[in-house]
Protein backbone atom coordinates (compact mmCIF):
# COMPACT_ATOMS: atom_id res chain seq x y z
CA UNK A 1 0.00 0.00 0.00
CA UNK A 2 1.30 3.52 -0.81
CA UNK A 3 2.30 5.92 1.96
CA UNK A 4 -0.44 7.93 3.63
CA UNK A 5 -0.06 11.68 3.16
CA UNK A 6 -0.65 13.76 6.28
CA UNK A 7 -0.81 17.54 6.89
CA UNK A 8 -0.34 19.09 10.35
CA UNK A 9 -1.89 22.26 11.78
CA UNK A 10 -0.10 23.15 15.05
CA UNK A 11 0.00 26.27 17.24
CA UNK A 12 3.66 26.16 18.29
CA UNK A 13 7.08 24.70 17.58
CA UNK A 14 7.05 22.35 20.58
CA UNK A 15 3.78 20.72 19.47
CA UNK A 16 5.17 20.45 15.93
CA UNK A 17 8.35 18.78 17.20
CA UNK A 18 6.41 16.31 19.34
CA UNK A 19 4.10 15.26 16.50
CA UNK A 20 6.69 15.12 13.73
CA UNK A 21 8.99 13.00 15.92
CA UNK A 22 6.23 10.42 16.30
CA UNK A 23 5.39 10.48 12.58
CA UNK A 24 9.05 9.86 11.77
CA UNK A 25 8.63 6.44 13.39
CA UNK A 26 5.63 5.58 11.20
CA UNK A 27 6.93 4.12 7.96
CA UNK A 28 3.57 4.23 6.19
CA UNK A 29 2.90 7.95 6.88
CA UNK A 30 4.46 11.02 5.29
CA UNK A 31 4.04 14.57 6.61
CA UNK A 32 3.62 16.71 3.48
CA UNK A 33 3.15 20.07 5.24
CA UNK A 34 3.11 21.79 8.63
CA UNK A 35 1.13 25.02 9.12
CA UNK A 36 0.52 27.39 11.99
CA UNK A 37 -2.82 29.00 11.08
CA UNK A 38 -6.27 27.96 9.93
CA UNK A 39 -5.94 30.09 6.82
CA UNK A 40 -2.75 28.31 5.76
CA UNK A 41 -4.49 24.96 6.22
CA UNK A 42 -7.49 26.03 4.11
CA UNK A 43 -5.23 27.30 1.33
CA UNK A 44 -2.91 24.28 1.32
CA UNK A 45 -5.27 21.29 1.35
CA UNK A 46 -6.35 22.00 -2.22
CA UNK A 47 -2.75 21.93 -3.45
CA UNK A 48 -2.25 18.27 -2.48
CA UNK A 49 -4.87 16.23 -4.43
CA UNK A 50 -3.81 12.94 -2.80
CA UNK A 51 -3.88 14.29 0.76
CA UNK A 52 -5.42 11.70 3.11
CA UNK A 53 -5.52 13.17 6.63
CA UNK A 54 -5.26 16.59 8.28
CA UNK A 55 -4.41 16.86 12.00
CA UNK A 56 -5.42 20.21 13.53
CA UNK A 57 -4.68 21.25 17.11
CA UNK A 58 -7.42 22.80 19.22
CA UNK A 59 -5.27 25.88 20.04
CA UNK A 60 -4.56 26.77 16.42
CA UNK A 61 -6.20 30.02 15.22
CA UNK A 62 -7.32 32.54 14.24
CA UNK A 63 -10.50 30.66 13.12
CA UNK A 64 -11.95 28.47 15.88
CA UNK A 65 -10.83 24.94 15.24
CA UNK A 66 -14.37 23.49 15.13
CA UNK A 67 -15.33 26.06 12.49
CA UNK A 68 -12.23 25.08 10.50
CA UNK A 69 -13.27 21.42 10.67
CA UNK A 70 -16.77 22.30 9.44
CA UNK A 71 -15.36 24.28 6.52
CA UNK A 72 -13.03 21.44 5.51
CA UNK A 73 -15.84 18.86 5.75
CA UNK A 74 -18.09 20.92 3.49
CA UNK A 75 -15.48 21.84 0.88
CA UNK A 76 -13.61 18.50 0.86
CA UNK A 77 -15.90 15.74 2.18
CA UNK A 78 -13.39 13.05 1.18
CA UNK A 79 -10.69 14.51 3.46
CA UNK A 80 -10.33 12.96 6.93
CA UNK A 81 -9.77 15.49 9.75
CA UNK A 82 -8.44 14.51 13.20
CA UNK A 83 -8.67 16.94 16.12
CA UNK A 84 -5.65 17.02 18.45
CA UNK A 85 -6.41 18.20 22.01
CA UNK A 86 -4.47 18.52 25.25
CA UNK A 87 -7.14 16.64 27.22
CA UNK A 88 -9.94 14.46 25.78
CA UNK A 89 -13.37 14.65 27.39
CA UNK A 90 -16.88 13.69 26.32
CA UNK A 91 -17.95 17.23 25.32
CA UNK A 92 -14.90 17.81 23.15
CA UNK A 93 -15.37 14.43 21.45
CA UNK A 94 -19.08 15.08 20.77
CA UNK A 95 -18.45 18.58 19.41
CA UNK A 96 -15.65 17.31 17.15
CA UNK A 97 -17.82 14.53 15.71
CA UNK A 98 -20.68 16.93 15.06
CA UNK A 99 -18.32 19.29 13.27
CA UNK A 100 -17.21 16.49 10.94
CA UNK A 101 -13.97 15.19 12.47
CA UNK A 102 -13.14 11.53 12.02
CA UNK A 103 -11.35 11.13 15.35
CA UNK A 104 -9.89 12.90 18.41
CA UNK A 105 -6.30 12.41 19.61
CA UNK A 106 -4.56 13.64 22.77
CA UNK A 107 -1.37 15.62 22.22
CA UNK A 108 0.58 13.04 24.26
CA UNK A 109 -0.70 10.05 22.20
CA UNK A 110 1.76 7.25 21.60
CA UNK A 111 3.17 6.28 18.22
CA UNK A 112 0.89 3.22 18.07
CA UNK A 113 -2.19 5.29 18.90
CA UNK A 114 -1.37 7.86 16.23
CA UNK A 115 -0.63 5.14 13.68
CA UNK A 116 -3.93 3.33 14.32
CA UNK A 117 -6.06 6.49 14.16
CA UNK A 118 -4.34 7.88 11.07
CA UNK A 119 -4.50 4.54 9.23
CA UNK A 120 -8.25 4.16 9.88
CA UNK A 121 -8.97 7.75 8.84
CA UNK A 122 -6.76 7.51 5.72
CA UNK A 123 -8.43 4.26 4.56
CA UNK A 124 -11.83 5.93 4.91
CA UNK A 125 -10.59 8.97 2.98
CA UNK A 126 -9.19 6.91 0.11
CA UNK A 127 -12.34 4.80 -0.15
CA UNK A 128 -14.52 7.88 -0.30
CA UNK A 129 -12.23 9.61 -2.79
CA UNK A 130 -12.30 6.62 -5.14
CA UNK A 131 -16.06 6.57 -5.02
CA UNK A 132 -16.45 10.31 -5.60
CA UNK A 133 -14.19 10.12 -8.63
CA UNK A 134 -16.44 7.43 -10.15
CA UNK A 135 -19.81 8.56 -8.79
CA UNK A 136 -19.28 12.17 -9.81
CA UNK A 137 -20.45 11.15 -13.28
CA UNK A 138 -24.16 11.84 -13.54
CA UNK A 139 -26.75 10.83 -16.12
CA UNK A 140 -24.90 10.27 -19.43
CA UNK A 141 -25.01 13.15 -21.86
CA UNK A 142 -27.00 11.12 -24.38
CA UNK A 143 -29.67 10.39 -21.78
CA UNK A 144 -28.92 6.68 -21.74
CA UNK A 145 -29.51 4.90 -18.44
CA UNK A 146 -27.80 1.89 -17.00
CA UNK A 147 -29.29 -1.59 -16.75
CA UNK A 148 -30.67 -3.34 -13.68
CA UNK A 149 -30.27 -7.10 -13.36
CA UNK A 150 -31.81 -8.90 -10.39
CA UNK A 151 -30.86 -12.37 -9.18
CA UNK A 152 -33.40 -14.22 -7.05
CA UNK A 153 -33.22 -17.73 -5.61
CA UNK A 154 -36.08 -20.15 -6.11
CA UNK A 155 -35.21 -21.35 -2.60
CA UNK A 156 -32.43 -20.80 -0.11
CA UNK A 157 -28.94 -22.10 -0.77
CA UNK A 158 -28.99 -22.13 -4.57
CA UNK A 159 -25.99 -19.77 -4.85
CA UNK A 160 -27.67 -16.41 -5.48
CA UNK A 161 -25.13 -14.28 -3.61
CA UNK A 162 -22.12 -16.13 -5.03
CA UNK A 163 -23.46 -15.72 -8.57
CA UNK A 164 -24.29 -12.04 -8.08
CA UNK A 165 -20.79 -11.31 -6.76
CA UNK A 166 -18.90 -13.06 -9.53
CA UNK A 167 -21.11 -11.78 -12.34
CA UNK A 168 -20.66 -8.23 -11.00
CA UNK A 169 -16.88 -8.73 -10.75
CA UNK A 170 -16.69 -10.01 -14.33
CA UNK A 171 -18.75 -7.08 -15.60
CA UNK A 172 -16.52 -4.62 -13.72
CA UNK A 173 -13.39 -6.24 -15.16
CA UNK A 174 -14.79 -5.82 -18.65
CA UNK A 175 -14.87 -2.06 -18.15
CA UNK A 176 -18.43 -1.49 -16.92
CA UNK A 177 -19.09 0.84 -13.98
CA UNK A 178 -20.94 -1.61 -11.72
CA UNK A 179 -22.86 -1.29 -8.46
CA UNK A 180 -23.70 -4.46 -6.52
CA UNK A 181 -26.77 -4.08 -4.29
CA UNK A 182 -27.50 -6.48 -1.42
CA UNK A 183 -31.31 -6.45 -1.20
CA UNK A 184 -31.47 -9.59 0.92
CA UNK A 185 -32.39 -7.27 3.77
CA UNK A 186 -32.79 -9.78 6.58
CA UNK A 187 -29.93 -12.18 5.94
CA UNK A 188 -27.67 -10.63 3.31
CA UNK A 189 -24.01 -11.49 3.86
CA UNK A 190 -22.09 -9.80 1.07
CA UNK A 191 -19.70 -8.27 3.69
CA UNK A 192 -18.74 -11.81 4.67
CA UNK A 193 -17.92 -12.72 1.07
CA UNK A 194 -15.69 -9.63 0.73
CA UNK A 195 -14.39 -9.57 4.33
CA UNK A 196 -15.39 -5.92 4.65
CA UNK A 197 -16.73 -3.73 7.44
CA UNK A 198 -18.80 -0.70 6.55
CA UNK A 199 -21.00 1.33 8.83
CA UNK A 200 -23.41 2.46 6.11
CA UNK A 201 -26.17 0.51 4.39
CA UNK A 202 -29.16 0.98 2.09
CA UNK A 203 -31.24 2.04 5.11
CA UNK A 204 -29.22 5.28 5.30
CA UNK A 205 -30.60 6.31 1.90
CA UNK A 206 -34.27 5.71 2.71
CA UNK A 207 -35.07 9.07 4.31
CA UNK A 208 -33.37 10.99 1.49
CA UNK A 209 -34.56 8.69 -1.29
CA UNK A 210 -36.49 11.51 -3.01
CA UNK A 211 -33.29 13.45 -3.66
CA UNK A 212 -30.21 11.26 -3.55
CA UNK A 213 -27.05 13.17 -4.43
CA UNK A 214 -23.65 11.86 -5.45
CA UNK A 215 -22.23 12.83 -2.07
CA UNK A 216 -24.91 10.78 -0.29
CA UNK A 217 -24.07 7.76 -2.38
CA UNK A 218 -20.38 8.39 -1.79
CA UNK A 219 -20.90 8.24 1.96
CA UNK A 220 -23.11 5.12 1.76
CA UNK A 221 -21.48 2.83 -0.78
CA UNK A 222 -18.38 0.76 -0.23
CA UNK A 223 -15.77 0.84 -3.00
CA UNK A 224 -13.89 -2.42 -3.39
CA UNK A 225 -10.28 -2.44 -4.56
CA UNK A 226 -11.35 -4.19 -7.78
CA UNK A 227 -13.48 -1.15 -8.67
CA UNK A 228 -16.80 -2.70 -7.70
CA UNK A 229 -19.18 -0.40 -5.77
CA UNK A 230 -21.34 -2.13 -3.15
CA UNK A 231 -24.54 -1.04 -1.42
CA UNK A 232 -24.97 -3.25 1.62
CA UNK A 233 -27.96 -4.60 3.50
CA UNK A 234 -28.32 -3.41 7.12
CA UNK A 235 -26.41 -5.26 9.82
CA UNK A 236 -29.60 -5.49 11.86
CA UNK A 237 -32.10 -7.51 9.85
CA UNK A 238 -35.15 -5.89 11.43
CA UNK A 239 -34.12 -2.55 9.92
CA UNK A 240 -34.77 -4.02 6.50
CA UNK A 241 -38.46 -3.28 7.04
CA UNK A 242 -37.62 0.44 6.64
CA UNK A 243 -36.76 -0.16 2.98
CA UNK A 244 -40.14 0.25 1.33
CA UNK A 245 -41.07 -0.36 -2.28
CA UNK A 246 -41.15 3.38 -2.95
CA UNK A 247 -37.70 3.89 -1.41
CA UNK A 248 -36.35 0.96 -3.42
CA UNK A 249 -37.66 2.51 -6.63
CA UNK A 250 -35.97 5.84 -5.84
CA UNK A 251 -32.67 4.28 -4.76
CA UNK A 252 -32.39 1.96 -7.76
CA UNK A 253 -33.32 4.85 -10.03
CA UNK A 254 -30.51 6.97 -8.58
CA UNK A 255 -28.06 4.10 -9.06
CA UNK A 256 -29.27 3.41 -12.60
CA UNK A 257 -28.53 7.02 -13.55
CA UNK A 258 -24.94 6.82 -12.31
CA UNK A 259 -23.85 3.28 -13.19
CA UNK A 260 -23.64 1.27 -16.38
CA UNK A 261 -24.93 -1.79 -14.56
CA UNK A 262 -26.72 -2.38 -11.27
CA UNK A 263 -26.64 -6.02 -10.07
CA UNK A 264 -29.17 -6.73 -7.31
CA UNK A 265 -28.97 -9.75 -5.02
CA UNK A 266 -32.62 -10.31 -4.00
CA UNK A 267 -32.06 -13.47 -1.97
CA UNK A 268 -34.77 -16.12 -1.82
CA UNK A 269 -37.56 -14.17 -0.05
CA UNK A 270 -40.03 -11.94 -1.85
CA UNK A 271 -40.42 -8.68 0.11
CA UNK A 272 -41.78 -5.30 -0.83
CA UNK A 273 -38.26 -4.17 -1.74
CA UNK A 274 -37.32 -7.22 -3.81
CA UNK A 275 -40.69 -7.21 -5.58
CA UNK A 276 -40.06 -3.61 -6.65
CA UNK A 277 -36.53 -4.48 -7.80
CA UNK A 278 -37.77 -7.40 -9.91
CA UNK A 279 -40.48 -5.19 -11.40
CA UNK A 280 -37.97 -2.45 -12.33
CA UNK A 281 -35.29 -4.83 -13.62
CA UNK A 282 -34.35 -4.97 -17.27
CA UNK A 283 -33.55 -8.63 -16.68
CA UNK A 284 -34.85 -10.74 -13.78
CA UNK A 285 -32.92 -13.98 -13.28
CA UNK A 286 -34.34 -16.81 -11.17
CA UNK A 287 -31.74 -19.31 -9.94
CA UNK A 288 -32.79 -22.94 -9.48
CA UNK A 289 -31.09 -26.22 -8.64
CA UNK A 290 -31.75 -29.38 -10.72
CA UNK A 291 -33.96 -31.10 -8.16
CA UNK A 292 -37.74 -31.34 -7.91
CA UNK A 293 -38.12 -29.29 -4.67
CA UNK A 294 -36.22 -26.39 -6.23
CA UNK A 295 -38.05 -26.68 -9.55
CA UNK A 296 -41.42 -26.68 -7.78
CA UNK A 297 -40.30 -23.66 -5.76
CA UNK A 298 -39.35 -21.91 -9.01
CA UNK A 299 -42.79 -22.63 -10.44
CA UNK A 300 -44.40 -21.11 -7.33
CA UNK A 301 -42.21 -17.99 -7.50
CA UNK A 302 -42.96 -17.40 -11.18
CA UNK A 303 -46.68 -17.94 -10.58
CA UNK A 304 -46.64 -15.56 -7.61
CA UNK A 305 -44.85 -12.85 -9.61
CA UNK A 306 -47.54 -13.23 -12.25
CA UNK A 307 -50.44 -13.04 -9.78
CA UNK A 308 -48.97 -9.94 -8.12
CA UNK A 309 -48.30 -8.43 -11.56
CA UNK A 310 -44.64 -8.06 -10.66
CA UNK A 311 -43.31 -9.83 -13.72
CA UNK A 312 -44.66 -12.02 -16.49
CA UNK A 313 -43.22 -15.52 -16.81
CA UNK A 314 -42.15 -14.76 -20.38
CA UNK A 315 -39.95 -11.93 -19.06
CA UNK A 316 -38.29 -14.07 -16.38
CA UNK A 317 -35.00 -15.80 -17.12
CA UNK A 318 -34.03 -19.03 -15.36
CA UNK A 319 -30.44 -19.95 -14.55
CA UNK A 320 -29.79 -23.62 -13.77
CA UNK A 321 -27.24 -24.08 -10.98
CA UNK A 322 -25.12 -27.06 -9.90
CA UNK A 323 -25.36 -28.89 -13.20
CA UNK A 324 -23.70 -32.26 -13.60
CA UNK A 325 -24.08 -35.09 -16.08
CA UNK A 326 -24.71 -37.35 -13.09
CA UNK A 327 -27.82 -35.41 -12.10
CA UNK A 328 -31.10 -37.22 -12.55
CA UNK A 329 -32.67 -33.99 -13.84
CA UNK A 330 -30.93 -32.54 -16.88
CA UNK A 331 -31.35 -29.02 -18.37
CA UNK A 332 -33.73 -30.06 -21.16
CA UNK A 333 -36.15 -31.62 -18.70
CA UNK A 334 -35.92 -28.58 -16.39
CA UNK A 335 -36.70 -26.24 -19.31
CA UNK A 336 -39.77 -28.27 -20.26
CA UNK A 337 -40.96 -28.43 -16.68
CA UNK A 338 -40.60 -24.70 -16.01
CA UNK A 339 -41.79 -23.49 -19.44
CA UNK A 340 -39.82 -20.29 -18.80
CA UNK A 341 -36.96 -18.78 -20.84
CA UNK A 342 -33.78 -20.45 -19.61
CA UNK A 343 -30.16 -19.49 -20.14
CA UNK A 344 -28.25 -21.93 -22.32
CA UNK A 345 -25.24 -21.82 -20.02
CA UNK A 346 -25.47 -23.66 -16.70
CA UNK A 347 -23.33 -23.28 -13.58
CA UNK A 348 -21.41 -26.51 -12.98
CA UNK A 349 -21.61 -28.35 -9.66
CA UNK A 350 -18.31 -27.37 -8.05
CA UNK A 351 -19.04 -27.09 -4.34
CA UNK A 352 -15.43 -27.39 -3.20
CA UNK A 353 -14.23 -24.76 -5.66
CA UNK A 354 -16.21 -21.98 -3.97
CA UNK A 355 -15.40 -22.92 -0.38
CA UNK A 356 -12.06 -21.17 -0.11
CA UNK A 357 -13.35 -17.92 -1.59
CA UNK A 358 -16.38 -17.93 0.74
CA UNK A 359 -14.47 -18.91 3.88
CA UNK A 360 -11.64 -16.40 3.41
CA UNK A 361 -13.83 -13.48 2.33
CA UNK A 362 -11.85 -13.08 -0.88
CA UNK A 363 -13.77 -13.72 -4.14
CA UNK A 364 -10.48 -13.72 -6.03
CA UNK A 365 -9.71 -17.10 -4.43
CA UNK A 366 -12.18 -18.68 -6.85
CA UNK A 367 -9.84 -20.04 -9.51
CA UNK A 368 -11.81 -22.96 -10.95
CA UNK A 369 -11.70 -22.35 -14.70
CA UNK A 370 -14.96 -24.19 -15.40
CA UNK A 371 -16.85 -21.97 -12.97
CA UNK A 372 -15.17 -18.78 -14.18
CA UNK A 373 -15.87 -19.70 -17.79
CA UNK A 374 -19.51 -20.47 -17.00
CA UNK A 375 -20.02 -17.15 -15.21
CA UNK A 376 -18.34 -15.27 -18.08
CA UNK A 377 -20.61 -16.96 -20.61
CA UNK A 378 -23.64 -16.16 -18.46
CA UNK A 379 -22.54 -12.53 -18.25
CA UNK A 380 -22.32 -12.53 -22.04
CA UNK A 381 -25.80 -14.01 -22.42
CA UNK A 382 -27.23 -11.40 -20.04
CA UNK A 383 -25.50 -8.52 -21.84
CA UNK A 384 -23.47 -7.56 -18.77
CA UNK A 385 -20.14 -7.18 -20.51
CA UNK A 386 -18.84 -3.93 -21.92
CA UNK A 387 -20.29 -2.82 -25.27
CA UNK A 388 -17.98 -3.56 -28.24
CA UNK A 389 -17.70 0.09 -29.18
CA UNK A 390 -16.45 1.01 -25.71
CA UNK A 391 -12.73 1.77 -25.34
CA UNK A 392 -12.68 -0.62 -22.38
CA UNK A 393 -13.62 -3.61 -24.49
CA UNK A 394 -10.69 -5.91 -25.18
CA UNK A 395 -12.43 -8.89 -26.74
CA UNK A 396 -13.87 -7.61 -29.97
CA UNK A 397 -17.41 -7.81 -31.32
CA UNK A 398 -19.34 -10.90 -30.42
CA UNK A 399 -16.87 -12.18 -27.83
CA UNK A 400 -16.89 -12.34 -24.06
CA UNK A 401 -13.86 -12.71 -21.85
CA UNK A 402 -13.39 -15.33 -19.16
CA UNK A 403 -11.77 -13.66 -16.19
CA UNK A 404 -9.53 -14.84 -13.42
CA UNK A 405 -8.44 -12.80 -10.41
CA UNK A 406 -5.38 -11.63 -12.34
CA UNK A 407 -7.04 -11.00 -15.70
CA UNK A 408 -8.53 -12.79 -18.71
CA UNK A 409 -8.10 -16.53 -18.82
CA UNK A 410 -9.59 -17.21 -22.21
CA UNK A 411 -11.90 -15.69 -24.79
CA UNK A 412 -15.21 -17.32 -25.59
CA UNK A 413 -17.53 -16.10 -28.36
CA UNK A 414 -20.73 -14.51 -27.18
CA UNK A 415 -23.48 -17.09 -27.18
CA UNK A 416 -25.76 -14.65 -28.98
CA UNK A 417 -23.51 -14.09 -31.98
CA UNK A 418 -23.62 -16.19 -35.18
CA UNK A 419 -19.88 -16.71 -34.94
CA UNK A 420 -20.26 -17.88 -31.36
CA UNK A 421 -22.87 -20.44 -32.38
CA UNK A 422 -20.62 -21.75 -35.15
CA UNK A 423 -17.66 -22.08 -32.81
CA UNK A 424 -19.76 -23.83 -30.18
CA UNK A 425 -21.14 -26.20 -32.81
CA UNK A 426 -17.56 -26.92 -33.87
CA UNK A 427 -16.62 -27.60 -30.26
CA UNK A 428 -19.52 -29.99 -29.87
CA UNK A 429 -18.44 -31.81 -33.02
CA UNK A 430 -14.90 -31.91 -31.65
CA UNK A 431 -16.13 -33.47 -28.41
CA UNK A 432 -18.17 -36.02 -30.38
CA UNK A 433 -15.12 -36.85 -32.48
CA UNK A 434 -13.04 -37.46 -29.39
CA UNK A 435 -15.66 -39.83 -28.02
CA UNK A 436 -15.79 -41.66 -31.36
CA UNK A 437 -12.00 -42.11 -31.39
CA UNK A 438 -12.08 -43.49 -27.85
CA UNK A 439 -14.86 -45.91 -28.79
CA UNK A 440 -13.07 -46.99 -31.95
CA UNK A 441 -9.88 -47.72 -30.02
CA UNK A 442 -11.72 -50.11 -27.70
CA UNK A 443 -13.81 -51.76 -30.43
CA UNK A 444 -11.20 -54.45 -31.40
CA UNK A 445 -10.98 -55.63 -27.78
CA UNK A 446 -14.74 -55.78 -27.50
CA UNK A 447 -14.92 -57.75 -30.75
CA UNK A 448 -12.25 -60.21 -29.62
CA UNK A 449 -14.08 -60.80 -26.33
CA UNK A 450 -17.30 -61.51 -28.23
CA UNK A 451 -15.51 -63.96 -30.57
CA UNK A 452 -14.01 -65.87 -27.63
CA UNK A 453 -17.41 -66.10 -25.97
CA UNK A 454 -19.03 -67.32 -29.19
CA UNK A 455 -16.26 -69.91 -29.74
CA UNK A 456 -16.72 -71.34 -26.23
CA UNK A 457 -20.45 -71.60 -26.88
CA UNK A 458 -19.84 -73.50 -30.16
CA UNK A 459 -17.49 -75.97 -28.48
CA UNK A 460 -20.07 -76.67 -25.77
CA UNK A 461 -22.87 -77.19 -28.29
CA UNK A 462 -20.69 -79.51 -30.39
CA UNK A 463 -19.82 -81.68 -27.37
CA UNK A 464 -23.50 -81.91 -26.39
CA UNK A 465 -24.58 -82.93 -29.91
CA UNK A 466 -21.79 -85.56 -30.15
CA UNK A 467 -22.81 -87.14 -26.80
CA UNK A 468 -26.51 -87.34 -27.71
CA UNK A 469 -25.73 -88.71 -31.19
CA UNK A 470 -23.41 -91.40 -29.80
CA UNK A 471 -26.12 -92.59 -27.37
CA UNK A 472 -28.73 -92.87 -30.16
CA UNK A 473 -26.27 -94.65 -32.44
CA UNK A 474 -25.43 -97.15 -29.64
CA UNK A 475 -29.12 -97.99 -29.13
CA UNK A 476 -29.54 -98.67 -32.87
CA UNK A 477 -26.34 -100.74 -32.95
CA UNK A 478 -27.70 -102.88 -30.11
CA UNK A 479 -30.50 -103.93 -32.47
CA UNK A 480 -28.30 -104.48 -35.55
CA UNK A 481 -24.65 -103.57 -35.34
CA UNK A 482 -24.04 -104.53 -38.97
CA UNK A 483 -26.33 -101.79 -40.42
CA UNK A 484 -23.95 -98.81 -40.18
CA UNK A 485 -26.21 -96.65 -42.38
CA UNK A 486 -29.16 -97.05 -39.98
CA UNK A 487 -26.87 -96.36 -37.03
CA UNK A 488 -25.61 -93.13 -38.66
CA UNK A 489 -29.18 -92.10 -39.56
CA UNK A 490 -30.42 -92.49 -35.95
CA UNK A 491 -27.40 -90.68 -34.58
CA UNK A 492 -27.87 -87.76 -36.99
CA UNK A 493 -31.41 -87.18 -35.73
CA UNK A 494 -29.99 -85.79 -32.45
CA UNK A 495 -27.75 -83.27 -34.23
CA UNK A 496 -28.98 -79.91 -35.55
CA UNK A 497 -27.80 -78.29 -38.77
CA UNK A 498 -25.14 -77.46 -39.73
CA UNK A 499 -23.45 -79.92 -37.36
CA UNK A 500 -25.04 -82.92 -39.17
CA UNK A 501 -23.88 -81.98 -42.65
CA UNK A 502 -21.70 -84.30 -44.75
CA UNK A 503 -18.05 -83.88 -43.98
CA UNK A 504 -18.82 -82.37 -40.60
CA UNK A 505 -20.54 -85.32 -38.93
CA UNK A 506 -19.19 -88.91 -38.90
CA UNK A 507 -20.14 -92.19 -37.14
CA UNK A 508 -18.09 -95.38 -36.71
CA UNK A 509 -18.03 -98.50 -34.55
CA UNK A 510 -14.85 -99.03 -32.59
CA UNK A 511 -13.48 -101.63 -30.18
CA UNK A 512 -12.85 -100.52 -26.60
CA UNK A 513 -11.82 -102.31 -23.41
CA UNK A 514 -15.45 -102.60 -22.43
CA UNK A 515 -16.53 -103.90 -25.83
CA UNK A 516 -17.81 -102.35 -29.02
CA UNK A 517 -18.86 -98.70 -28.96
CA UNK A 518 -20.31 -96.11 -31.31
CA UNK A 519 -18.08 -93.08 -31.76
CA UNK A 520 -19.50 -89.81 -33.13
CA UNK A 521 -17.13 -87.11 -34.32
CA UNK A 522 -18.32 -83.58 -35.18
CA UNK A 523 -16.24 -80.73 -36.62
CA UNK A 524 -16.54 -77.44 -34.70
CA UNK A 525 -16.12 -74.24 -36.76
CA UNK A 526 -13.37 -71.89 -35.56
CA UNK A 527 -13.91 -68.09 -35.64
CA UNK A 528 -10.85 -66.95 -33.66
CA UNK A 529 -8.39 -65.10 -35.92
CA UNK A 530 -5.06 -66.83 -36.38
CA UNK A 531 -6.30 -70.21 -35.07
CA UNK A 532 -6.37 -73.25 -37.39
CA UNK A 533 -9.62 -75.23 -37.60
CA UNK A 534 -11.96 -76.91 -37.59
CA UNK A 535 -11.70 -78.68 -34.24
CA UNK A 536 -13.19 -82.19 -34.14
CA UNK A 537 -14.95 -83.23 -30.94
CA UNK A 538 -15.74 -86.91 -30.37
CA UNK A 539 -18.00 -88.82 -28.00
CA UNK A 540 -18.41 -92.58 -27.41
CA UNK A 541 -21.28 -94.82 -26.20
CA UNK A 542 -20.97 -98.60 -25.49
CA UNK A 543 -23.18 -100.98 -27.46
CA UNK A 544 -25.18 -103.08 -25.03
CA UNK A 545 -26.65 -106.07 -26.92
CA UNK A 546 -30.33 -106.63 -26.27
CA UNK A 547 -31.63 -109.88 -24.81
Amino acid sequence: MSTYQVMLGVPSADVEAALTARFDELLDCEVVGVHRSSQEISDSVGQVPTLDVVLVHERMGPLPVLDLIRDLSRSRPQLAVILVVDEVDADIFTNAMEAGARSVLPTHATVDQIGARVTTAADWSRTLRRHLEAASLDVPMDGRKGSIITLSGAKGGVGTTTSAIHLARIAARSGRVVCLVDLDLQSGDIPGYFDLKHRRSIVDLVEASDDISASMLADTLYVHSEGLHILLAPNDGERGEDVTGRATRQILGALRSRYDLVVVDCGAATTEATAMAVELADTAVLLVNPDLPALRAAQRVVAMWGRLQIRDSRNTTVLLMRHSRKNEIQPDFARKLLATPTLRTTVPAAFRAVEEAANTGNPARLTDENLLRAYAQIAGELGMLNRPESPYDQTGPGESAVFSPSGPLDVDPDLTSPRGRRVRAWRRRGDSGALFVEFASTLPFVGLALLITWQILLVGLTGMFASHAANEGARQAAIDSSDLEAIEEEAAKRVSPPWNEEGTFSVEIIDTEGGEAVQVSIATPVFLPGVDGPWRISSQALILPEG
